[in-house]
């Protein structure tokens, strides 16, 4: 009993850790100062691959040059989408028309994106952690996996280590 405790505290504190990680992306996305990402087609290897885990931060849309890698919002999208500037155009009302694509072969499948003056440009990936945050969220998946944790909990909050016996006085 004593090792499933012990199991089950150490699975409770990696639990914490990733819990204290999301809550700080969650405060830099409700800040402006980072967003985050998944990418969901290969179209951008070998930079990143299917599932990884993308950290944009805020970059200058003035700085952006045909064939960089950057984040953009995107209509119908919750996340911003990850693709290669193909071409940038300032627009006369100070906005900026970023015609952009996640095709590696090219302007195949480019779209136009419309930004002010501030871009996110990925500055860390994480590979295979973006597809596995996916899944957890998927009811299929998380729903047993609460279950899971609240089982740890009931194991690390019920299960005692034994106590050794004291002596006596006589």
């Amino acid at each position: 009993m004593v090792a499933i405790r012990r199991i089950a505290i150490a699975l409770l504190a990696l639990s914490g850790i990733v819990a204290a990680t999301t809550a700080v992306l969650w405060g830099a996305a409700l800040a402006g100062l980072a967003h985050t990402s998944v990418i969901a087609s290969d179209a951008m290897r070998p930079a990143f691959a299917v599932g990884d885990l993308v950290i944009s931060t805020p970059l200058a849309t003035e700085e952006l040059r045909p064939g960089d890698v950057i984040s953009l919002p995107t209509a119908g999208a919750p996340q911003l989408v990850t693709q290669r500037v193909i071409e940038i155009t300032h627009l006369p009302d100070g906005q900026w028309a970023i015609v952009a694509s996640a095709d590696a072969d090219g302007p195949a499948l480019a779209a136009e994106h419309i930004v002010g003056a501030q871009a996110w440009e990925p500055t860390l990936s994480v590979p295979v952690i973006g597809g596995v945050a996916r899944s957890v969220l998927e009811p299929e998946l998380g729903l047993p996996l609460l279950a899971v944790f609240g089982l740890l909990v009931a194991a690390a909050m019920l299960w005692h280590a034994p106590r050794t016996p004291t002596a006596r006085a006589a």
